[in-house]
């Protein structure tokens, strides 16, 4: 330190920290919290005599929280530690992030069909469906047709309450995750921004269908 005043420690550091509140990024607040009290630190460290040892050991649990908080801040941001199953399943959920995946993930079960009665019309469903492999056997009324990989199934009685709108089987060689629709309704409420996210997601599902081949003046024959 020949050269340096180590009390120019004290300001860099308190400019770091004013330069910190005017961040809303995160990622990048947190890394300048960190920052900021490791140079703290080095003062603390370097300039009394002897060392505030009380401060240090503050100053570094203080840069363990920050480091375990941006530890989840960049693991809701990435697919890290998602199979490859759960990745390609993680691409139909655009609106989510992958933290917010990762919550959905978690009060998922995976299902294969085998001529399983998904929904039944008009009558309440208790869970929603997604379907991974193979096309589920759709009857609404007297059309039949097959709903492709790609869909969810019971998003209606889900979005807007009431009963399911179409009867939907699956066969043997399909491939679905479910959801407890209360189980998966509990968890939007308790985190508001994933609820939305979700309602906007199965929102965009159900104008696709209108739009797309899968309704039943436009569908293919089961």
């Amino acid at each position: 330190m020949t050269g340096f005043d180590a009390e120019w420690l004290v300001h860099i550091a308190t400019a770091m920290l004013l330069l910190a509140y005017f961040i809303r990024e995160e990622l990048w607040l947190r890394l300048m919290i960190i920052a900021a009290t490791m140079t703290f630190n080095f003062y603390y460290w370097l300039v009394p005599d002897p060392p505030l040892w009380d401060s240090v050991i503050g100053g570094f649990l203080m840069i363990a929280v920050n480091l375990f908080v941006l530890a989840q801040v960049m693991l809701d941001r990435t697919t890290f530690r998602l199979s490859a199953e759960e990745k390609k399943l993680f691409e139909g959920f655009e609106t989510l992030s992958p933290g917010q995946f990762r919550r959905v993930l978690r009060i998922a079960n995976w299902r294969e069909g085998d001529s399983t009665l998904l929904t039944r019309q008009r009558e309440a469903t208790g869970s929603l469906y997604y379907l991974v492999e193979g096309a589920v056997e759709v009857e609404k009324g007297e059309h039949r047709f097959r709903l492709p990989p790609g869909n969810f199934v019971g998003e209606v009685a889900f979005v807007l309450g009431g009963g399911a709108t179409a009867t939907t089987i699956a066969p043997s060689d399909t491939r679905y995750v479910e959801w407890d629709v209360e189980e998966l309704r509990a968890l939007g409420e308790k985190y508001p921004a994933l609820g939305n996210a979700l309602n906007a997601l199965l929102t965009r599902d159900l104008a696709n269908k209108l739009t797309e081949s899968y309704r039943p003046e436009g569908a293919l024959p089961a």
